[in-house]
């Protein structure tokens, strides 16, 4: 996929386009790694972008990555070609997601799309539900993650079963319920937190991706995982047309490059139910918990966003607020941050899809 720029001369009609194929980073990184396609864009744009001056594009799933990836010129779970107007494609020339990280060490830029952490983790465990009609509803990245292991043998089918027979169970009211066992809660718990491979998009979190792209311990849960100078762009999934056009001013872009919300294409979406999105006042209280840890780091993004004035922080740390009421004003979480060095190290250079 290749995103085409309507860019213009003076007399209107159209310029021709140009593109350019940048190195790959990744590729240089681990030459005995093959770089997926999805990962590899044509900028159109015909000389070098100094690396200062690049942005690093990094998906965080299920948070409306897969929709700015599209519109920025990559092809992960893209249905269609899109024109988009601006400098913000142009310049967005590498992506990190998951193990594979194709930016440069110096990149000028990181972009996060983000959504609050419990409505990516409900989207995350409707969206990695096996279809059980099928010959193999366990294929793939199901065999690299414990997706039958959660969904099917602990009889998880929902983010409510799981927080309702998982999070919410203890021995005593749960002793003759064999799918409520302690091997299932603990399961539970290390989905919602990104300690176990169970939820693909659950494991590779906002603290893996903030930590691995800033190179921050993020160990100790008083600190922040963005460094105090980080030149960090965010876009927020439900404020995704401001939020794109206030980045494109930011970066010298036209008045005329601007996106408007029927030019943002519907990728990597399914139909929902009331089901699969239903959480009950005490579900909701439970999760919030599990994710307190995952709930500060999303605020430490939107905080350090370069691109958000206060306004739009505190109209997002409201949003939250009306979600988890606790950990949205809180900054000290009961469990400390999970140490996740080793699975930095581990993931980095992954082939996937």
């Amino acid at each position: 996929m290749k995103v085409r720029l309507a860019a213009t001369n003076n007399d209107g009609t159209k310029k021709k386009k140009q593109y350019y194929r940048y190195e790959s980073h990744y590729q240089a990184r681990w030459p005995d790694s093959k770089q997926p396609s999805w990962s590899r864009k044509t900028i159109p744009f015909n000389s070098r972008i100094a690396n200062e001056n690049q942005i690093c594009f990094v998906h965080v799933g299920k948070a409306g990555g897969s929709t700015v990836g599209c519109m920025l010129g990559f092809s992960l779970h893209c249905d269609s070609d899109n024109d988009i107007n601006g400098i913000l494609p142009i310049v967005t020339t590498h992506t990190f997601h998951r193990g594979v990280n194709d930016c440069a060490d110096d990149a000028g830029y990181y972009l996060f799309v983000v959504r609050d952490p419990l409505a990516r983790i409900l989207s995350d465990m409707n969206y990695e539900r096996p279809n059980m009609t099928v010959v193999d509803p366990f294929h793939r990245t199901h065999n690299q993650f414990g997706i039958k292991e959660l969904y099917q043998d602990c009889n998880f089918w929902t983010l409510e079963d799981l927080a309702r027979k998982g999070l919410l169970m203890n021995r005593r009211n749960n002793r003759d319920d064999p799918l409520s066992n302690k091997k299932c809660r603990a399961r539970a718990f290390d989905a919602m937190t990104g300690v176990g491979q169970y939820l693909v998009h659950g494991y590779f979190n906002y603290q893996y991706y903030a930590q691995f792209a800033f190179g921050t311990e993020g160990d100790d849960s008083d600190a922040s995982t963005i460094p105090e100078n980080a030149n960090l762009l965010v876009i927020r999934n439900n404020h995704m047309v401001d939020d794109w056009n206030a980045i494109n001013k930011f970066l010298g872009g036209q008045r005329t490059d601007i996106l408007k919300s029927g030019d943002i294409p519907v990728n990597n979406a399914h139909t929902k139910n009331a089901t699969e999105l239903y959480l009950s006042k005490y579900s909701k209280v439970a999760l919030c918990q599990v994710l307190c840890n995952e709930i500060q780091v999303y605020k430490d993004l939107i905080r350090g966003a370069i691109n958000l004035n206060a306004a739009d922080v505190n109209a997002t740390l409201e949003e939250l607020e009306g979600v988890c009421p606790k950990e949205a004003v809180e900054n000290i979480c009961s469990r400390k941050r999970p140490n996740i060095r080793r699975k930095i190290e581990d993931r980095k250079g992954e082939e996937y899809y």
